[in-house]
């Protein structure tokens, strides 16, 4: 099949940095369309900033619930590939494609007919905070189906051991949103801009252009090939790979929008650090979560073939990696908070509740990276039940631990219940996929 890698031979370490490095740079400039979005709303003041982390929570949880197609397609064709059944792997893709495109329509729709109810869920003390949070949501819905598209394509090249062309594609879309952005949100001579929408609306722009260029550049690989969609067996496969992330991920996305009510109680310029706290975080979250996709790719093709031993060196070695980004990220964060924060937001209450965000959570990075590169391993082999089930305990445990700890550390005691959580996970990830890992070794043994 034109533009797969074998990724059952050759040495372990170049292997995975030549599928880890483009996957990276990918999803830095994924990271990025939020940043650049991010520091020109950010000179609008904290009340936009606020109105579009608030509209962001909904843009997200579409994107939780595409992964129950995303992953379990990427792992189901990762799997084909290492054992040479190609054409089956077309039918996988085929089939993804057609229950992602029905799933974004059917998600839009929901959140354009219930669009009011989800803002003022959070009340959020402004009516004109809300009335810029329900218009960047109804542009920004428009682009969920090219979001959870393209994120299919970024999967399945990359199962393909192909991680490149995402890079090169997504590349494209971001220097679009770069040019796009001030012009829209701030407006050029008669132009008056539009502010959060014109963000929304370079954004949305960029997404269509990004799904055009997939199709037009994967013509030859035949990701859309012409065999039969809607096999229902299959999509049941695909589902069930999935599904526990996807309980993983909507989970977590509900849980952050129950910790963002508690945050709303400290006013709207909470809310705005949070949101620019995340974006700034997701340099590490998108550094590791390009070694997690790697590792998930690496890890089913070995799968699919029984290679069992480059499975455990593989782990060996990204975990290694792993904990030396995490440590600089974690002293970074630790050293330089207020250098950091004050490239989003400059008036002294958000820099100052900023400074204390970016210290707290520089403590978990070690482990929260720890923690996206263990899911990407078990993903790899199809255990994707395992994760979940740490995940959503602990996650859920920032909800008390946010009641507890903000009575006598304010708002920094919700950072802590997020610091926290993120440590439990990390360490015990670790542990369980090192079991895991041993009980398979033991049966091949056996065997």
């Amino acid at each position: 099949m034109q533009g797969m890698n074998d990724l059952t031979q050759g040495p372990i370490m170049p292997t995975l940095m030549k599928l880890t490095l483009p996957i990276i740079a990918t999803n830095f400039i994924s990271t990025t369309y939020g940043l650049v979005d991010m520091i020109w709303v950010g000179r609008l003041g904290s009340g936009p900033v606020a109105a579009i982390g608030t509209a962001s929570f909904f843009i997200n949880l579409a994107i939780a619930l595409s992964t129950m197609i995303t992953i379990g397609t990427g792992i189901k064709v990762a799997f084909c590939m290492g054992s040479g059944q190609i054409e089956k792997a077309k039918s996988y893709m085929k089939n993804g494609f057609a229950m992602s495109i029905l799933l974004g329509l059917l998600y839009m729709s929901l959140v354009l007919l219930t669009n009011n109810q989800l803002i003022g869920f959070f009340d959020l003390g402004s009516d004109e905070v809300e009335r810029m949070a329900r218009q960047f949501l109804m542009i920004s819905i428009f682009g969920t189906v090219f979001s959870i598209v393209n994120t299919l394509f970024a999967t399945l090249l990359n199962s393909m051991g192909n991680s490149k062309q995402p890079f090169q594609i997504f590349s494209v879309g971001l220097m679009v949103n770069i040019v796009l952005d001030p012009f829209l949100i701030f407006g050029w001579g008669s132009f008056e801009g539009w502010g959060v929408a014109g963000a929304a609306t370079a954004t949305l722009t960029a997404n269509i252009l990004v799904t055009a260029l997939f199709i037009i550049k994967t013509r030859k690989s035949e990701i859309i090939s012409n065999t039969s969609a809607w096999d229902i067996r299959q999509m049941k496969e695909v589902i069930r790979m999935g599904l526990p992330i996807t309980i993983q991920r909507v989970t977590f996305t509900l849980i952050s929008i129950v910790i963002a009510k508690i945050i709303v109680r400290f006013g709207a310029d909470a809310i705005a650090v949070q949101k620019v706290g995340i974006q700034i975080e997701s340099i590490s979250y998108m550094t590791i979560g390009g070694l997690q996709g790697a590792i998930a790719a690496f890890f089913g093709q070995n799968y699919g073939a029984r290679r069992l031993d480059r499975i455990g060196q593989g782990y060996r070695k990204a975990l290694i990696l792993t904990s030396i980004f995490g440590v600089i990220i974690s002293l970074i964060f630790i050293a330089f908070p207020q250098q950091l924060f004050s490239l989003f937001l400059s008036d002294q209450t958000s820099l100052e509740l900023g400074t204390d965000y970016m210290r707290i959570i520089g403590y978990s990075q070690l482990f929260m990276c720890m923690e996206l590169m263990t899911v990407g391993a078990f993903n790899g082999i199809g255990q994707t039940h395992i994760p979940p089930i740490f995940s959503i305990t602990f996650t859920a445990l920032r909800i008390p631990l946010a009641l507890i700890l903000s009575e006598p550390f304010g708002l920094n005691g919700v950072w802590m219940s997020i610091a926290l959580s993120s440590v439990f996970k990390g360490v015990i990830l670790v542990f369980w996929f090192r079991r895991s890992l041993f009980k398979m070794n033991k049966q091949q043994i056996n065997y």
